[in-house]
């Protein structure tokens, strides 16, 4: 594990993600115990982007279509809905390679081990994640717009939250692989969040005295479990289907002035 790198200092002004990118092994959970230290810390988005590896994908070279590239993204997309569904202790390459269609020779051919394939899974969660910090202006714009992005977090990405639901659960055990990434991400949706209720409460729009980092890690924790609670309860009991938005929802207007 490469050394802990420093934290950099707070910078006037929306941060661009390539001046503050950090180590993948760099400090997982030491973003508020900086912050206390350091009264220079970064703000949560600074933090929030310099824990991401990422790089914007409107600034990355174009991408030419090959038969292999399909076949890989095909494989990732697989791969997403087994870890989502038996986790990634529970799902095997061969698994994976029969449900694609493909030998398990052909599998390996695109990803050496398990572990590879699931350093891709978390690449694309990253990526998300990079994706909501270039757009985090359109969260903050009103409770409307926040509302109609939240219903559609929930149907489009419902899978995405399944699946981080599923790999943060498993990230208990300290010996899961990939456990400190999915770690660090949940605390960069976090940041995430707690910028955006800041933005808010500029507004006026977020209850006197809330405590915001507070409620940010809620929300967070919140939306992972609603996401289990769909699949596994919304799965089997139809009533209770399709009202993890709406509960989400809920959650937020109790924060909201």
């Amino acid at each position: 594990m490469s050394p802990t790198p420093h934290l950099p200092a707070a910078v006037p002004g929306p941060v661009p993600a390539e001046a503050v990118l950090s180590d993948r092994a760099g400090d997982v959970l030491g973003i508020a115990e900086a912050s206390a230290v350091h009264p220079q810390a970064p703000s949560p988005m600074a933090h929030a982007i310099s824990t991401l590896d990422a790089i914007s994908a409107t600034d990355a070279a174009p991408v030419v279509e090959t038969q292999g590239r399909a076949r890989r993204r095909e494989i990732l997309a697989v791969a997403r809905r087994l870890f989502a569904e038996r986790g990634y202790r529970g799902t095997s390459l061969r698994d994976i390679s029969s449900r694609v269609g493909i030998s398990h020779p052909g599998m390996l051919h695109h990803f050496k081990s398990k572990e590879a394939l699931l350093d891709a899974v978390l690449d694309e969660l990253e990526a998300h994640a990079q994706y909501v910090i270039d757009h985090v202006d359109t969260y903050e714009a009103s409770a409307e717009d926040l509302e109609g992005l939240v219903q559609r977090d929930y149907s489009v990405g419902a899978e995405r939250l399944v699946l981080f639901a599923v790999l943060s659960a498993e990230a208990i055990n300290p010996e899961a692989p990939g456990r400190l990434r999915v770690i660090r991400l949940r605390r960069v949706y976090e940041r995430i969040a707690e910028h955006v209720l800041r933005a808010y409460d500029e507004k006026g729009l977020v209850a006197e005295g809330l405590d915001i980092p507070w409620a940010a890690r809620t929300a967070i924790s919140m939306s992972i479990s609603l996401a289990s609670r769909e699949a596994t309860i919304g799965a089997l009991q139809p009533s209770s289907r399709g009202l993890a938005a709406s509960d989400f929802l809920t959650l937020i207007s109790i924060f909201r002035a």
